[in-house]
């Protein structure tokens, strides 16, 4: 692990490798009140603006919740699948396909792209099932 994972940012990268799904802000830290009381949002929030940005960990911005990364990447070209019984969240790298329709139709529409982030919603295979 990097030498800038603090042992707070360490104990947050920890709860969220654990969960199969997203988790809120609130949510790390009542994890987190389980192993020590001490924990404060502030310090949560601190620690997932500094994951975020060395990209351990990404939001989903449609569920303002948290999830680790999967994918050892540097750009911001990703696509989550979220289910919306169980919580459980894929992270897939987008395609070189839809990075270029998403360029071809942002261009079209003269708007500069930021980033390629999708979020799909859906049912996963595992609830499909029961």
């Amino acid at each position: 692990m990097s030498e800038k994972l603090t042992n707070n940012r360490q104990a947050v990268l920890g709860v969220l490798n654990q969960s199969p799904s997203a988790m809120s802000a609130y949510e790390i830290l009542d994890a987190l009140h389980q192993l020590d009381s001490k924990w404060k949002p502030a310090t949560v929030y601190r620690a997932l603006n500094f994951l975020i940005e060395e990209h351990y960990v990404h939001r989903i911005e449609s569920e303002q919740k948290f999830i680790s990364c999967s994918h050892h990447h540097q750009d911001n070209d990703r696509h989550f699948l979220i289910c919306k019984q169980c919580g459980a969240v894929a992270e897939h790298v987008l395609p070189v396909s839809a990075k270029s329709f998403l360029a071809t139709m942002a261009a079209e529409l003269e708007f500069t792209l930021q980033n390629n982030y999708l979020e799909s919603h859906g049912v996963c295979a595992a609830c499909q099932k029961q």
